[in-house]
């Protein structure tokens, strides 16, 4: 796909996107989430072809934002729930905001991507090198802190970063600005499937070498006071998304039928989409994920991503 093409699909997913809903429930409770264009979005629009919010008495006024955005969103109250990484929360809570893990969303789905024609084979080869990605906040960035502390690095000392939103990170790839990227899924997908790009390293896959296990980095969230008044609907919005995943791993043409709304033009996107992305869609929230999102934060306090564990509870099973 040509440059303008692809960024035309991108800004256009990323500018607000207005999703058409259906009839919703009578008396059903309404709630404003943060979503996004990407992995986390088709879980929101699956929600609605699969009429979930009928299932579980629910509402869903979705905000669609870049990731980072979406974030944010959660952070300044503009929502009622919505996406948030894990080291994040542990960080904003350190800090005073009381913010609540209460359902998985996502396991680590971004990569470093590069021209073909680059050196460069492994994360080793990329220090000091100039890399673009998203924001501080987003999981990526934390997620990329991490991983470079695992390597006995200083991720922002040992090399040279940009953030922007998306459209602008893989622009900076395309005009060959930048030596690599980390984007995410199915960002990723629609990159590979020009046949120009391939990636050097998946955060997820290396997370599984070192720790034997999936990276669940990115969880449904809401501020603990907003959690504390509206317990029961929370608990059938984290039930309802946990559906909308089983029903992707089910049935990956899922995401094809999606298409439009991810910005998947060709068959070879549509296809590597459907490959690559289910298998970051968690399915399950009970003590064995609590105990997996106590691991990436305990990681990151071993590795003085964050100074330490906050004291209070902010991980919930409702």
């Amino acid at each position: 796909m040509h440059r303008r093409a692809f960024l035309q699909t991108v800004a256009g997913a990323s500018a607000g996107l207005v999703v058409a809903r259906g009839p919703r429930p009578a008396h059903a409770a309404t709630l404003t989430v943060a979503s996004t264009t990407g992995a986390l979005g088709v879980l929101t629009q699956v929600i609605q072809r699969a009429k979930l919010e009928e299932k579980f008495d629910l509402a869903l006024d979705v905000k669609v934002l870049d990731p980072a955005a979406a974030e944010k969103t959660v952070l300044l109250r503009q929502v009622d729930a919505g996406l948030f990484p894990v080291i994040s929360a542990a960080d904003v809570n350190l800090k005073g905001q009381q913010i609540v893990l209460f359902g998985p969303l996502l396991y680590m789905h971004s990569f470093i991507v590069v021209w073909n024609d680059s050196p460069a084979q492994s994360f080793a080869d990329l220090k000091g090198k100039k890399f673009a990605l998203l924001d501080k906040v987003s999981g990526a960035y934390r997620g990329m802190e991490v991983l470079a502390a695992h390597q006995g690095w200083n991720f922002e000392k040992d090399f040279e970063l940009v953030t922007a939103p998306p459209p602008a990170v893989i622009t900076f790839l395309q005009r060959k600005q930048v030596d690599a990227i980390v984007m995410h899924e199915p960002l990723t997908s629609k990159l590979l499937a020009e046949g120009k790009f391939r990636v050097v390293m998946g955060l997820n896959e290396q997370w599984k070498k070192e720790r034997k296990s999936d990276w669940l980095f990115l969880c449904l969230a809401a501020h603990r006071e907003w959690l504390d008044k509206n317990r029961a609907p929370a608990k059938r919005l984290a039930e309802m998304f946990m559906e909308a995943a089983r029903l992707i791993r089910r049935d990956p043409t899922l995401i094809g039928a999606e298409a439009k709304f991810l910005g998947l033009k060709t068959p070879r996107e549509i296809e590597l989409a459907q490959e690559r992305l289910p298998r970051f869609l968690p399915t399950e929230w009970n003590e064995g994920a609590v105990a997996a999102v106590r691991d990436v934060v305990g990681e990151a306090v071993r590795l003085r991503q964050v100074p330490k564990a906050p004291a209070g509870d902010y991980i919930a099973v409702l």
